[in-house]
């Protein structure tokens, strides 16, 4: 029979992506590690990884088992704070995933906070503008930006938001402010890679230069590079400065863009996951 140390350590192993690293971040050895994942696979039958000589990745069924053991865990460290003498305080580590310019705009001006009511908790930014898996991944929640797909993952609104287009004065005084949608035809644009459809068909901008990163796309507009397309949010400050002003109010046709945070379905009773949704959406109340 497999022990709770032994799912522990299934866990790191997949966290840290590897039996070394799973080994040092948990103070034992190796060989120690490989034993429990060996003895963990031998209860199971069935393999978790694939490994290699410099990593292991996890098989389908070494991701499905994954996905149920951290809620497990989850469980129980939440059990143990109940009954425990924790003062009340969460322990052990987070990991989410958000857009750079949430990151850097909401949730680390305010971390402050969340360091002084939960300071038993770590955590993990992955700050990225793409799409991330957060089961493949392993990220405990997610902040998304747009309309939610149907899905497995449990979700809830942390603000109301809106795309709009937007530009530099400097851009505008240099190249006219267009004043009907079929002028924009004749702009250029600056375009995060996978946002270079803006529904507006035949009318929409040229596009002459693409970036990675929202924040950098956001410097560019500011830069009088082109025309850009933001969530408002975003560059709330940039318009309220006057180094970004909002081109054609409303004509983009999908412009609602919510912001909202997302888990898998096993951490519904987390409350890791619990502490870190509130705290965020308190980030953003006083734009709600």
């Amino acid at each position: 029979m497999y022990s709770i140390q032994d799912l522990q350590t299934f866990c790191q192993i997949a966290e840290r992506g590897g039996v070394t690293a799973a080994a040092q971040a948990q103070g034992l050895s190796p060989a120690t590690v490989s034993h429990r994942l060996n003895k963990l696979e031998g209860f199971l039958g069935v393999t978790l990884f694939h490994r290699s000589s410099r990593s292991v990745a996890l098989t389908v069924e070494g991701g499905a088992f994954l996905e149920r053991v951290r809620g497990i865990l989850a469980d129980l460290a939440d059990a143990e704070m109940d009954i425990g003498g924790h003062g009340g305080k969460l322990r052990g580590h987070l990991r989410v995933t958000m857009a750079p310019w949430i990151l850097s705009r909401f949730i680390l001006p305010n971390f402050h906070r969340l360091q002084t009511a939960e300071p038993n908790l770590t955590y993990d930014f992955l700050a990225v503008d793409r799409f991330v898996n957060i089961v493949e991944e392993r990220q405990d929640c997610a902040i998304r930006v747009g309309a939610l797909p149907d899905s497995s993952f449990l979700s809830a609104k942390l603000a109301d938001n809106r795309r709009i287009l937007c530009a530099a004065p400097a851009y505008l005084d240099r190249v006219g402010l267009p004043e009907m949608p079929d002028a924009l035809a004749a702009h250029c644009c600056v375009c995060l890679p996978w946002q270079t459809d803006w529904g507006l068909g035949d009318r929409m901008p040229r596009i002459q230069l693409t970036v990675s990163n929202s924040d950098t796309l956001t410097d560019a507009a500011a830069q009088g590079l082109g025309i850009v397309m933001k969530s408002e949010l975003a560059v709330r400050a940039e318009l309220k400065s006057g180094r970004l002003v909002e081109i054609l109010p409303g004509v983009l046709p999908k412009a609602a863009a919510p912001i909202s945070s997302i888990r898998p379905a096993a951490l519904k009773t987390s409350r890791k996951v619990d502490a870190f949704v509130r705290f965020a959406r308190g980030c953003f109340e006083d734009v709600s």
